[in-house]
């Protein structure tokens, strides 16, 4: 006599190639497995430097514009007597 219930945990379905299949729901699908990564460039070493210091430049104007309007901000709520 052949059980009708299924186990919580099934068993994973092992195709041709050894890989696993999973379903969503419906039978025969399969997930498709992602492209293999590509190899990073290398840059020189003057391109990454370069970069750094346009990262760092570009860093310390943002803060010198969030501390100016933190100062509008705070003279502003002095004005209101807050």
């Amino acid at each position: 006599m052949k059980s009708s219930i299924k186990s919580a945990f099934p068993y994973p379905k092992i195709n041709e190639n050894g890989e696993e299949e999973r379903s969503c729901g419906e039978e025969g699908v399969r997930k498709v497995a992602p492209p293999p990564p590509k190899k990073l460039e290398r840059k020189p070493t003057e391109d990454i430097n370069a970069s750094a210091e346009a990262f760092i430049r570009k860093f310390k104007q943002q803060l010198h514009l969030q501390r100016l309007e933190s100062l509008e901000n705070f003279e502003q709520m002095l004005k209101r007597g807050a």
